[in-house]
């Protein structure tokens, strides 16, 4: 449609006596808007479908964040919790040393 526009207005003189083939002229220029119409619709339907995967985009980076947010609670509450597990273990260590130990007070000493 754009080579037939072209081709029909590129060949039409300037000067003196211009002439040029109407029918050819107008077949070409109306092609040229139905093929911009065509392209009008099909920009309309993407520009919808962009700014749907926009928000979607959007939405998805805003998760993302949160997630990373998560991710670090997450870390901190582990390495929390292997500090405890480590006190849980030396307390479990030390009571089982106290009651094998006899303590001073079972002891009898004979002088």
């Amino acid at each position: 449609a754009t080579e037939a526009l072209k081709a029909s207005t590129l060949r039409l003189p300037i000067v003196g006596k211009a002439t040029a083939d109407i029918q050819n002229l107008k077949d070409a220029i109306s092609s040229a808007v139905e093929m911009m119409q065509a392209m009008a619709s099909s920009i309309c339907s993407l520009s919808s479908k962009v700014e749907e995967m926009n928000s979607l985009v959007a939405e998805l980076a805003s998760l993302a964040a949160k997630e990373t947010v998560l991710l670090e609670h997450c870390k901190d509450f582990l390495s929390a919790l292997a500090a405890i597990q480590v006190k849980d273990c030396s307390l479990r260590s030390h009571i089982i040393q106290l009651n094998r130990v006899p303590t001073t007070n079972n002891l009898t000493t004979r002088v």
